[in-house]
């Protein structure tokens, strides 16, 4: 059986002091977080560029006119028929211009054809990367092909959502693209979310065509980062996100309609999305909520095939990364640099808002802020650089670009740059969550008083059949429906709908939720965090399975508190596995869980064990005369809920958060001088 090694919460009392006193003028980070398929690196800093500043590129259109040609199929080697539409750059007459062109690959589970609705409706200087009809790319010599992926749209099969088959087809359509004759022998692969995923996945097989890739906010780790965080299940987000990618597969009436001639082909592949309902959707949701392993845990290779993280070592062509701070994908997004790094040209842009909201402001020209110009220019300078071979300027851009939360205003956030991430300049801090509710830097000398935090009332967690509609539905009793954690895992919709206080106000939900609250002292200074924390607590519970929610605040005069990142942790799965864990001038700062069954250890009622908890890598300033604070409660449904054999286990606990010298909990920070905001 594998061993894994534990994390002691405090070294000892001499190291602590010793790592304080380097502050933050020590030595850079030392490690990279590891994956399923490889340990923890050595993780010395790139050198900073000689120049890094971002300047707006553009070009005029090549073309006056983008037109779409008529819907084809690709006959695959399995005999299922995938759905393709191509847009070519044309004359003033709409004639297709002959030539040969880069093309673009997008490859989507959400419709080629809702993409060419909004490609035809969309600004002529917007490119949307959602696939469909590109205008901004096509009219600049871009060759534009979307794919619906295997199992969705139009496309044949019986989808396991980015499963084996699906990842397959993603070569049969790269393969398909070279054939053609208006080809020139490049490929650029591009898309916002799926679309990204799908990007990074097919860039990992290394086919020699691919020569750039354009992804924004993709997933990495779908279990860690996002379904299964801290080995609770997030049916949150997946009872919205499953709902629309089987609804929009099975609405392909009106394509058939829209194409006769290929009726039977359409018609065939519903029927194939129908079936899907009662062999993937179903089977995985129940499977999932039920607490089978391999699918609400770790085991197996059903998250793994499904995780870009794992093959992003493999990409050979330079790969431009978008996320945001506050994305489903939040945590992915700068480990996908982490692995690309020091293989391709790589850059990672980090932008303000939840899923839905970070497409729209990667639109945004920030420079004036230190962002970098618009998602549709520097997809354009990158694949101008790449596919066409004009030198424009990429080796200027800075490595890293990140909204900093605190920095600037609501109106006119402000970005950072720096050479690499994590921060250069990073160093661990150790801050104590002491009984009086203080977050010190101070570690107690003696005993000290408890804090206990009830388990709430399970949530309702349903599955429903409503003809073709698969639906997942949670209803929330811990209070986190009014949360900013609400907005994340509803993708922003739930801001979309009507913005609450809640959402960016927490002190909502840590009173719903009994949270025990620790703060510093209003700082004198201002605080500088960037990149991944760890919080360690000791605990202790009554019942076998108990979680530990951790929200990192940022607090303002009038007594606001603002969520700057979030950790969720079951304690039966604090198993370390210190080889793959991110170590910082040796100290931990970035736990991996297997979150296997292997690795579970049921809690023994009234023993004291560490925990653990990964909290998502985020970029924030605290200012002056503002606090921060951590707050620990019992769960937060909004993230992740208990599966159904663990909720009865769970039910009526009540844990016990130590705070004394021989169980000191703490936080590690990733603290960086307040000077290298730029």
């Amino acid at each position: 059986m594998k061993r894994f090694r534990f994390l002691a919460s405090g070294l000892s009392m001499a190291c602590a002091a010793t790592l304080l006193s380097w502050g933050t003028a020590a030595l850079a980070q030392t490690t990279t977080l590891g994956t399923r398929n490889s340990l923890s690196q050595p993780n010395p800093a790139l050198a900073p560029t000689a120049q890094q500043r971002w300047t707006a590129y553009s070009r005029a259109e090549n073309h006056p006119n983008a037109v779409s040609l008529p819907l084809e199929f690709i006959t695959l080697k399995s005999g299922k028929k995938m759905a393709v539409r191509v847009s070519v750059p044309a004359d003033w007459l709409g004639r297709p211009v002959k030539g040969k062109f880069p093309a673009i690959l997008t490859q989507t589970a959400y419709r080629i054809d809702v993409g060419q609705i909004l490609g035809n409706v969309a600004s002529k200087d917007t490119t949307l990367l959602i696939g469909g009809l590109d205008k901004f790319m096509i009219q600049r010599g871009y060759i534009s092909v979307a794919v619906d992926v295997w199992g969705t749209g139009m496309t044949g099969g019986v989808t396991a959502l980015i499963g084996e088959e699906e990842q397959a087809a993603y070569q049969e359509a790269l393969d398909w693209v070279t054939r053609q004759p208006w080809y020139n022998g490049k490929v650029g692969l591009a898309g916002t979310s799926y679309l990204g995923i799908t990007s990074l996945l097919t860039a990992s097989k290394g086919h020699p065509a691919v020569q750039a890739v354009f992804a924004e906010v993709p997933m990495g780790d779908p279990f860690r980062g996002t379904v299964g965080t801290g080995g609770l299940l997030n049916p949150l987000f997946l009872g919205k996100w499953l709902t629309l990618t089987q609804a929009l597969s099975v609405q392909n009436g009106p394509a058939a309609l829209l194409h006769p001639w290929y009726a039977s082909t359409i018609n065939a592949a519903t029927r194939d999305h129908e079936a899907a309902i009662d062999r993937f959707y179903n089977p995985t949701w129940d499977a999932g909520t039920q607490g089978q392993v391999g699918i609400a845990t770790d085991d197996g290779t059903f998250w793994s095939v499904r995780s870009p993280l794992e093959v992003a070592a493999q990409i050979k062509a330079p790969t431009f990364i978008v996320g945001s701070n506050l994305d489903i994908f939040q945590r992915d997004e700068p480990l996908l640099y982490e692995q690309l790094k020091n293989r391709v040209d790589t850059k990672l842009l980090i932008v303000p808002g939840a899923h839905l909201q970070a497409v729209l402001n990667a639109q945004k020209d920030t420079t004036a802020q230190g962002g970098a110009p618009g998602s549709s220019a520097l997809l354009l300078q990158w694949f101008d650089q790449y596919l066409k071979g004009i030198d424009t300027g990429v080796k200027a851009m800075p490595r890293v670009t990140q909204f900093v939360d605190g920095y600037g205003t609501d109106s006119s956030p402000r970005f950072a740059t720096a050479a690499d991430w994590p921060h250069p300049q990073m160093s661990p801090q150790r801050w104590y969550l002491r009984a009086d509710h203080r977050l010190s830097t101070q570690a107690p000398q003696g005993m000290e008083a408890n804090h206990a935090i009830p388990e709430p009332a399970a949530p309702k967690v349903s599955r429903s059949q409503l003809g073709n509609l698969w639906s997942g539905k949670v209803e929330i009793n811990d209070g986190s429906d009014c949360s900013n954690s609400h907005v994340q895992w509803t993708l922003g919709m739930a801001s979309l709908l009507g913005s609450k206080p809640c959402y960016t106000d927490s002190r909502t939900v840590e009173a719903a939720q009994q949270a025990v609250v620790y703060e510093t002292e209003p700082l004198a200074q201002d605080l500088y965090l960037n990149g991944p924390i760890q919080a360690d607590v000791w605990m202790s519970a009554t019942r076998s399975q108990a979680a530990l929610s951790v929200r990192v605040d940022v607090v303002d005069a009038t007594g606001k508190a603002r969520t700057i990142t979030h950790g969720l942790m079951s304690a039966a799965y604090r198993a370390v596995d210190a080889s793959r864990s991110r170590q910082v001038q040796g100290v931990m700062i970035q736990p991996w869980h297997p979150f296997t069954a292997a690795s579970s250890q049921p809690l023994q009622a009234g023993q004291p064990v560490l925990v653990p908890v990964e909290v998502f890598p985020t970029a924030a300033l605290v200012k002056a005369g503002q606090k921060l604070r951590v707050a620990i409660s019992a769960s937060n449904q909004a993230q992740g809920v208990w599966t159904l054999d663990r909720q009865t286990q769970a039910d009526g606990n009540v844990s016990t958060i130590y705070s004394d010298v021989l169980r000191p909990s703490s936080i590690v920070l990733p603290v960086v001088p307040r000077q290298a905001l730029n």
